[in-house]
């Protein structure tokens, strides 16, 4: 399967709500925001397309992640969680500038063996989260294909 070949959008539904986009790219190719420089000095972001500069996103929506940090179990923090979720338990979401720039490939193992039981428990045992099988399972695919193909991963709130 290839990338392309995935559904990468389980937010546009929500839209108006926060995002939260896992962003990949091959090793050859630098990770670049959509930065704009105006006329008069400042400066405007605009979010990525899918592919732009090499670069391609899943996206849902933050309540989707919410309920998947819930069922994992993290709280409380230990020093063996990945820095990403450390980082959204003690600040509800990130900034660029307090984030690791990439997500380690021992954290990419970590989620996708994690995030693979949690979508089974659930599915099992149906509990009252919003939850979407189809988003975690695609996330899981998408987490499978990064990894496949030794590509960055970085996440954002959008």
């Amino acid at each position: 399967m290839k990338i392309n070949d995935l559904k990468l959008d389980h937010y546009s539904d929500f839209l108006g709500e926060p995002e939260i986009r896992f962003y990949t790219n091959p090793k050859n190719i630098s990770f670049r925001r959509n930065i704009q420089k105006n006329p008069d000095g400042t400066s405007t972001e605009y979010l990525l397309k899918q592919g732009e500069n090499g670069i391609y996103f899943f996206s849902l929506w933050e309540v989707y992640f919410y309920s998947l940090i819930s069922e994992l179990n993290v709280i409380p923090i230990s020093s063996d969680l990945p820095d990403f979720i450390t980082n959204w338990i003690k600040s509800i979401g990130w900034s660029w500038e307090n984030v690791p720039d990439i997500i380690s490939e021992n954290e990419i193992d970590w989620l996708i063996e994690k995030t693979v039981l949690v979508n089974e428990k659930v599915f099992e045992n149906s509990t009252d989260l919003v939850w979407d099988f189809k988003c975690i399972t695609d996330l899981i695919i998408f987490l499978k294909l990064v990894k496949e193909n030794d590509m960055e991963l970085r996440i954002s709130l959008e």
